[in-house]
């Protein structure tokens, strides 16, 4: 069986390479896999394995084998889930019946696998905040698959996006998402702003201290992703000001054990179908350009989500 797997030595950091077949638990469905969309957490994964290690969250499908124990799908419904055994970038791959949906009538593969990290992480890290309707949501990293599904599901519950952002240029990106824009890369330009009740930041790195600082009485920073560096320094004063407001460290999953990636999915297929959810997808290929469409996103040249087909 083909699966994607890392390689020092390929363009991308991954390539493709043969692998045992899926062995599934019993309650795990085997997925013939139709489309995988590709997130920089597994491309920077690939970055610093040894060779020939599994690469793969998102995935879309047709159930091949239901699970053992009689949950989940049946065989040939179509499905989309996420691999937390990074497996999904492969022909087949088992993955358990809580975290996979079965995809609504409506829903393309293509557009269902972008939905898994991307689409929950947004969802879930939103509802972490706090009184939302009619109120300002700070957004960074706006034209990433996360930060894209922020502002869309910032403004389904009511409240109003602004986007944080690096270049002018990357404006164009989110232009039909109805967020307020902001450009300034260091983040300076928050301090001539009213503070922030809710921050959902992908970012992180030196931006992660203007952040705090713009961090409202009793708000709320949930931090997800960490694509500007590791390290930042804490304002202190910036803590002490903000009273009881608090930062929150975001994992998917941690938090699809809070509510399954299975009801999470089904939920944002509906506001698919609702018209209040669209993807972006930039880059659609086959598999067999993984590694070029990988290294492409480590270098940033392009916004939102790819997709690769089977």
């Amino acid at each position: 069986m083909k699966a994607v797997i890392s390689n020092q030595n390929a363009h991308g950091w991954v390539t493709i390479g043969d692998v045992q077949e899926p062995s599934p638990d019993s309650n795990e469905a085997i997925i013939r896999v139709t489309a995988v969309s590709l997130n920089r957490g597994e491309v920077n994964r690939a970055r610093q394995s040894a060779t020939s290690v599994r690469v793969g969250w998102d995935l879309a499908g047709v159930v091949a084998k239901a699970a053992a124990n009689g949950q989940g799908p049946a065989e040939g419904a179509r499905v989309v889930g996420f691999s937390r055994r990074l497996e999904g970038w492969a022909e087949r791959t088992a993955v358990p019946v809580q975290d996979m949906a079965e995809i609504l009538e409506g829903v393309s593969d293509i557009d269902a696998a972008t939905l898994p990290v991307a689409g929950l992480t947004a969802l879930y890290a939103l509802e972490r905040c706090e009184r939302l309707a009619g109120d300002r949501v700070l957004v960074t990293g706006a034209t990433g698959g996360v930060g894209h599904f922020v502002c869309q599901l910032a403004t389904a519950m009511g409240a109003k996006p602004v986007a944080l952002l690096h270049r002018a240029e990357h404006a164009a990106a989110i232009a039909d998402l109805g967020a307020e824009i902001v450009v300034s890369a260091d983040g300076i330009a928050l301090a001539n702003m009213p503070k922030f009740r809710s921050i959902v930041d992908g970012v992180g790195g030196p931006l992660f201290a203007k952040l705090i600082e713009a961090l409202d009485m009793s708000g709320r920073l949930v931090t997800y992703g960490i694509s500007g560096g590791l390290e930042a320094t804490i304002p202190i004063r910036a803590m002490l000001l903000s009273g009881d407001g608090r930062v929150d460290g975001f994992h998917l999953y941690r938090e699809s054990e809070k509510e399954t990636a299975s009801k999470g999915l089904t939920r944002l297929m509906r506001l698919m179908l609702d018209g209040k959810l669209k993807t972006h997808v930039s880059v659609q290929k086959d598999w067999s350009a993984v590694g070029e469409v990988a290294g492409g996103l480590i270098d940033r040249t392009y916004a939102g989500k790819a997709v690769l087909t089977i």
